[in-house]
């Protein structure tokens, strides 16, 4: 046994890398005597397990890996989106290989930070080879590290190290994917294609890692976001990506409330466009363009064909797993058992995503199943605590399971962390509505309307807000802005959102929503 010099661990003689404190020197695998470090606790990791309705386990793949995101050993904080981005293109690059089983992104990554064990993981996303590294960066050089390690005895079949120019991040991707096929045998199975750089502009590149990074996290950070995407396209106009991130960018601002859609929505259908055009085998151009046609444009056949090109390109692909299965075939059409069948696949692919567990929630809430709403809604909580989405999700679900007190303090929490965002505000104003607290529903409305007269508010909020506390006619006033401004969240909601129930048995807002010629909405 030896023990490294930095950290003190124990180590035997197979040579591996220490990251323990940021170190680079070469070591073997952690004593195996050594307690495993698990993800989160056990009951929620139980829960985690528990919660995937109708998934079953897995063999493990024989040929199987899991990427997991790179450690961050620069100074600079911001750097930190970089090794995200980095591990993220390996991971993609891996997922073209046939015959090898990739574990998606969302639930690599959420060991991030956490001291786990490398068995744990194997067991967690059903792999047997994890490739783990860390990125060191200043100025222009970089020095990564790459290992690939057995999941089942700890021990590292590959390792390297590459220190290089940043000018050269296309090509260090393409020695480390080589140098993993070639330690995984896989090439055995067919040659790997030569994959062509996104971008040739390393600070393109850069810029289109952090935009996509912030997108993540939605609510405030959408707007810088766009501003990364940008200034990458400025760089470099022909990064089909950075095109798809850019629509992404402003679709998602214009769903959220950020921006009236008719200042953002026709920018996203112009930058879906000019990705595809660029290049049409992308998924995430497809996937752009199909969202933003769908929410403005209103073209629900040329979205749906949208979806399905960009999940055959990627399947794998969450972004439009998601939208196409909770935006397009049940929020919009009301094709549940197509939904359902398409959030299971989302589960299945990536169950410890803190975002496909809230999707989940959205889904179950809207179908009515509260209890399953509840169990995906806590999870995503426990998997994201810090997101706003997953907090408004799971305040939704337990106000749909009438749990109103916890529901009013996780709504509390959500209007905490985002400035009193309108969705949250509408949950607030639904919960005390139904647990027979009129006079603090209405205050909750008032303070909706008020901030209307001075900013802007999504009527798909107004609407619902409106219709709790009684006030019925100006739900149908809010229902008419909703359809003369194009919101897109209310092209959404009306269908199936419980909070629009009252209303749907309305004559007038049945007339008004028609317009929206959503798929058999005459006949529902």
């Amino acid at each position: 046994m030896k023990k490294c010099p930095q950290c003190g661990r124990e180590y035997d003689n197979t040579m591996s890398f220490c990251l323990d404190d940021g170190s680079e020197l070469l070591y073997g695998p952690a004593s195996m005597d050594e307690p495993a470090t698990a993800i989160l606790p056990a009951a929620d990791l139980e829960n985690a397990r528990t919660a995937i309705l109708s998934v079953s386990e897995e063999r493990v793949s024989a040929n199987s890996i899991a990427v997991l995101s790179f450690a961050h050993l620069s100074n600079e904080p911001d750097d930190e989106y970089f090794c995200d981005g980095l591990a993220e293109e390996l991971l993609n690059a891996l997922a073209r290989i046939d015959g090898l089983k990739v574990a998606a992104r969302s639930s690599a990554f959420s060991f991030k930070g956490k001291n786990t064990n490398v068995s744990e993981i194997g067991k967690a996303l059903n792999v047997n080879t994890v490739l783990e590294g860390s990125v060191r960066k200043s100025g222009g050089r970089l020095r990564i590290t790459a290992q690939l390690v057995n999941a089942a005895d700890g021990y590292h079949l590959w390792s390297e190290r590459y220190d290089r120019e940043m000018k050269d991040i296309f090509d260090v991707q393409d020695e480390i994917t080589l140098a993993v096929v070639d330690a995984l045998k896989v090439k055995l199975l067919g040659e790997v294609a030569q994959i062509e750089p996104p971008t040739k502009d390393t600070t393109a590149y850069e810029l289109y890692l952090k935009g996509r990074s912030l997108l993540y996290q939605r609510g405030l950070s959408i707007g810088k976001a766009i501003e990364c995407f940008k200034e990458a396209v400025a760089l470099d106009p022909k990064y089909a990506q950075a095109w798809a991130g850019l629509a992404d960018g402003y679709t998602t601002s214009g769903y959220s409330g950020y921006k009236q859609a008719a200042g953002v929505m026709p920018l996203a259908l112009e930058a879906a466009r000019k990705s595809l055009e660029l290049d049409p085998d992308l998924a995430e151009g497809h996937n752009a363009f199909a969202c933003a046609t769908m929410l403005y444009d209103l073209d629900y056949d040329l979205a749906e064909q949208q979806f399905l090109r960009a999940l055959e390109i990627n399947p794998n692909y969450l972004q439009a797993r998601a939208w196409y299965g909770l935006f397009l075939l049940q929020w919009i059409s009301a094709r549940h058992a197509e939904a359902d069948k398409e959030i299971l696949r989302m589960l299945e692919a990536d169950p410890l995503s803190g975002y496909a567990n809230v999707i989940a929630c959205f889904s179950y809430v809207s179908s009515g199943r509260s209890s399953e709403a509840v169990k995906h809604g806590k999870l995503g909580v426990e998997l994201d605590p810090n997101s706003y989405l997953a907090l408004w999700s799971y305040a939704a679900a337990l106000s749909c399971d009438k749990q109103y007190e916890e529901a009013v303090a996780i709504t509390e929490r959500a209007l905490a962390i985002s400035g009193r965002h309108s969705w949250a505000l509408m949950t607030l104003a639904s919960t005390y509505a139904a647990w027979e607290k009129p006079d603090k529903a209405l205050a909750v409305f008032r303070e909706l309307e008020a901030r209307s007269m001075r900013e802007y508010i999504q009527p798909a909020m107004l609407t619902p807000a409106a219709s709790a506390v009684g006030l019925i006619d100006q739900a149908i006033e809010f229902t008419k802005q909703g359809i003369e401004i194009r919101d897109p969240l209310f092209v959404m909601l009306v269908r199936t959102w419980p909070d629009y129930d009252r209303l749907r048995s309305e004559p007038r807002f049945q007339k008004i929503v028609s317009q929206l010629a959503l798929p058999g909405w005459n006949a529902a």
